[in-house]
């Protein structure tokens, strides 16, 4: 398979996947809700949607491993890092703000991945180096000079560090959006509408992945870090002099 015709049905799987998931979330009644952990809910979207990313990319990928947020799995030297609705909450609130991401990790850097945001019609596949192709996307909405940059927020990221990104985020009279998805934002960070994309551990390779080779598909500067436990650090676009200016440790500044 060429890389053209990977990126083609990984795409043909998203977008199989999204109109799966959306189907779910127009019907969010019969929606089965259970806690991993206090505020980390998960659904029977999230599952059943796992199922079938992994049924399809184990047809088209057979020769890729699976590490999936709700069924886990081993990293491997060739594996795929899936994250079925990146932004349950969002999902659970009946907010459009969440996407399904799945991005190829080959010895440790993502090289391939796609993200679809099945509620607002958006998705992007691309590999790292190109090619990369958006859909969805109006061309004359993008702008020269994105003014915000997106910021996420968990538990493990302690507070005052990210109060210290945020002003230096308003310092730079930039606007800081919290979107609640880190697999959104970084499709918006490769698609040039928000300016970079800033986290300190994010839950899993699985919210990143996909984004992290979207944006190096797209020639945008990317560096991350994984955490014995498996959390990552995540930047992307134009936050590195942001993320020095506002103290942030690690040899992560020095990566692209």
């Amino acid at each position: 398979m060429t890389d053209n015709d990977s990126l083609a049905t990984l795409g043909t799987i998203l977008e199989q996947a999204g109109q799966q998931a959306l189907g779910y979330f127009n019907s969010m009644a019969a929606r089965t809700v259970d806690a991993k952990s206090p505020g980390d809910l998960v659904s029977d979207a999230d599952r059943e949607v796992e199922n079938t990313l992994r049924r399809l990319l184990g047809q088209h990928f057979p020769d890729c491993d699976i590490l999936g947020e709700e069924f886990g799995g081993t990293p491997s030297a060739r594996f795929w890092a899936i994250d079925p609705i990146d932004g349950t909450s969002n999902f659970l609130s009946g907010l459009p703000f969440w996407t399904i991401s799945v991005g190829l990790m080959v010895a440790d850097e993502p090289v391939m991945g796609g993200i679809i945001a099945p509620t607002m019609g958006l998705a992007a596949v691309g590999q790292a180096g190109g090619p990369f192709v958006a859909t969805g996307f109006t061309p004359g909405s993008r702008p020269e000079d994105p003014p915000c940059i997106g910021i996420g927020r968990n538990p493990r990221w302690h507070t005052a560090d990210r109060h210290a990104i945020e002003a230096a985020i308003d310092a730079a009279d930039l606007g800081p959006r919290l979107l609640g998805s880190c697999a959104l934002s970084l499709l918006l960070v490769a698609t040039g509408r928000l300016k970079g994309y800033i986290e300190a551990r994010v839950g899993g390779l699985w919210d990143c992945a996909g984004g992290l080779a979207l944006c190096r598909a797209a020639g945008v500067q990317t560096a991350f870090k994984v955490h014995p436990d498996g959390t990552v650090d995540v930047l992307a676009g134009d936050v590195f002099d942001l993320a020095r200016s506002a103290g942030w440790r690690g040899e992560i500044l020095s990566k692209s």
